[in-house]
């Protein structure tokens, strides 16, 4: 099922990088932005870690933002060490179940939107020893998706990828989210 407006999900429940459990239902009382991401090494997925890595302290204080990425835990946990400490949480997908589940798109075209049009800002994360390479121990080709969910746990709004593969919500959409 598309994820909409509205909604609320059911349970999610998969290993964190460090090898711990995680279920959805433990943000309860909390703003969330749950993000699908693409695999571990994407450039543009750590990019937008980095970004919030840097910047946690702009949020409110009852947001936290959950991370999902198509990669096995092993393969996660090696790439989340280069972010060091993280205020946030990240999980290994491994068997694509909730990408299926939630029906995010996986789109070449999309991908190579994101490479000709943001490739200019991939430098950080590159210099992070952030760089796609095999194994993957994912999907490649997922265009993201971020969905807000409010204190209750209905979804408040929800961005499936439209331009690009790359396409988020805006930092400050984000912020403004966390703080109302």
């Amino acid at each position: 099922m598309k994820i909409q407006k509205g909604d609320k999900l059911e349970e999610i429940t998969l290993p964190k990088h460090d090898g711990k459990i995680f279920n959805l239902s433990e943000t309860k009382g909390k703003k969330v932005l749950l993000t699908f991401y693409r695999i571990a090494g994407c450039t543009f997925c750590n990019l937008r870690l980095l970004e919030f890595n840097k910047r946690y302290g702009e949020f409110g204080q009852k947001f936290i933002h959950v991370g999902i990425f198509s990669s096995n835990q092993n393969i996660l946990r090696t790439n989340m060490k280069k972010h060091g400490p993280t205020p946030f949480i990240i999980l290994a997908d491994e068997n694509f179940k909730y990408f299926e589940k939630f029906k995010i798109e996986r789109s070449w075209s999309k991908l190579l939107l994101t490479i000709i049009f943001k490739s200019y800002a991939i430098f950080p994360a590159l210099l992070r020893g952030f760089i796609p390479l095999p194994p993957f121990g994912g999907y490649f080709d997922i265009a993201v998706t971020d969905i807000m969910i409010n204190e209750k746990g209905i979804v408040e709004d929800v961005l499936y990828a439209k331009k690009h593969a790359a396409d988020h919500f805006s930092f400050d959409k984000v912020k403004e989210f966390s703080l109302s």
